[in-house]
């Protein structure tokens, strides 16, 4: 079945479709200047043209919920409930920090995925491999990079870090050729932004399973709440 997989977690707008467990098209656009909202749908109506698939043909949307850019997320799940809507197909929303390990599972450790987020801060989870698939073993968290660290050098095993925001403590970190602090290695690579493709691969599995979401329940998960949500509660506190 065809899957289409959205990713607006980060800068690079990303789009996919997947069928039966194959990657068929992978599109990503750095947005720049530009934005999300102004992009998606143009984007969307031109994968699917050049790759001669009808818009009727998709069966059903996986979408990133987070956490990552607090507009984007919005932009990508209001694309993705409106399309489920009005083709009447199961929606499934993925946690972005489990699509991102989903990527490297196959690596003999644990998994840290990362994601920037504001003030030196990074969101991130800590996940184990069983019976191949993915358990989660540090819940989902926001912290600086020096409390990360800590944390990962706890494990007795390898623990594999990979993400959007790498290259920031690399920097900070100084590693460059060894690509790694004792039981904590360093995955370096391109792919570790746009992840549409593995967003998509793991919605095709839970709509399968017929354990897909809500599309009027369905939101974006915020480790942190939005700054915009905190600034009005401060100014309608000022109000009263």
């Amino acid at each position: 079945m065809n899957i289409l997989g959205i990713d607006t977690s980060a800068k690079t707008l990303n789009l996919a479709v997947v069928n039966d467990d194959e990657m068929v098209v992978d599109y990503r656009i750095n947005t720049v200047e530009r934005t999300h909202s102004a992009l998606i749908l143009p984007l969307l109506n031109s994968m699917l043209n050049l790759n001669g698939i009808k818009l009727k043909q998709i069966e059903g949307i996986a979408v990133s919920i987070g956490p990552g850019s607090f507009t984007g997320l919005r932009i990508g799940l209001s694309t993705a409930k409106g399309l489920s809507f009005a083709l009447s197909i199961p929606i499934v929303g993925i946690n972005t920090l489990e699509s991102y390990a989903f990527r490297w599972m196959d690596l003999p450790g644990k998994l840290c995925p990362l994601i920037r987020a504001r003030r030196g801060e990074y969101y991130f989870a800590v996940f184990n491999k069983k019976h191949n698939s993915l358990h989660i073993i540090k819940g989902y968290q926001c912290a600086d990079w020096n409390k990360i660290k800590d944390e990962l050098l706890r494990y007795d095993n390898k623990v594999f870090i990979f993400g959007c925001g790498l290259e920031d403590i690399l920097k900070e970190e100084k590693v460059e050729k060894s690509k790694n602090i004792e039981n904590i290695h360093f995955i370096t690579s391109n792919k570790n932004i746009a992840n549409a493709a593995n967003i998509a691969l793991i919605g095709e599995k839970k709509i399968l399973e017929n354990t897909y979401d809500d599309i009027y329940t369905l939101s974006p998960f915020y480790i942190k709440r939005p700054a915009a949500e905190i600034k009005k509660e401060k100014d309608d506190s000022k109000d009263i």
